[in-house]
């Protein structure tokens, strides 16, 4: 992953952090996976862009962010018109930037597409088969992709028919 520091005058490159909706007792795997990335992002200034789900990943990282002194407008919450009517009024009244897919029909696959075209590079993760079957139990659905591996996919142009092995794919970018 690329991510040089912002050169005066330039504008800053924007991030999307993408991850499971469910990030474990604590937040281990968001504290694990993600914190590293984005204190690197924050340090470099480097803008955000999130989805709206009030759990997880998205959850989590909007409020590490706002945590740190950094203005919630470098923050982008992105959504379809079912979210900005369910939630949008309280990512308004945290002060950060919001955009609303003015498409009737979209769908959290056309908002996550949305965000890769908003943004110059991902903070991501999934969760490997094995760690899925350990988080999942008997919950879990082997070939299950997840829309953070459809966000990966879509960023380097890869099918979601695709094959990949694992030497292919680096999980967090």
């Amino acid at each position: 992953m690329s991510q040089a520091s912002t050169e005066p005058g330039d504008k800053p490159k924007v991030a999307f952090i993408s991850g499971p909706i469910d990030t474990g007792p604590d937040a281990m795997f968001f504290k694990t996976h993600y914190i590293p990335l984005i204190d690197t992002a924050i340090a470099a200034g480097h803008n955000f862009v999130i989805g709206p789900i009030l759990s997880g990943a998205d959850a989590d990282a909007l409020d590490y962010l706002l945590s740190h002194p950094i203005s919630p407008t470098r923050i982008t919450i992105f959504m379809t018109i079912a979210e900005d009517q369910a939630w949008g009024s309280e990512f308004r009244r945290r002060g950060v930037n919001t955009i609303v897919l003015d498409d009737p029909a979209a769908t959290s696959r056309n908002r996550d597409a949305a965000m890769t075209n908003a943004s110059d590079y991902d903070i991501l993760r999934w969760r490997t088969e094995e760690e899925a079957r350990e988080f999942y139990g008997p919950m879990y659905r082997s070939g299950h992709m997840t829309n953070t591996e459809r966000n990966w996919r879509r960023r380097r142009g890869i099918s979601e028919t695709e094959v990949l092995s694992s030497g292919k794919v680096e999980l967090t970018s």
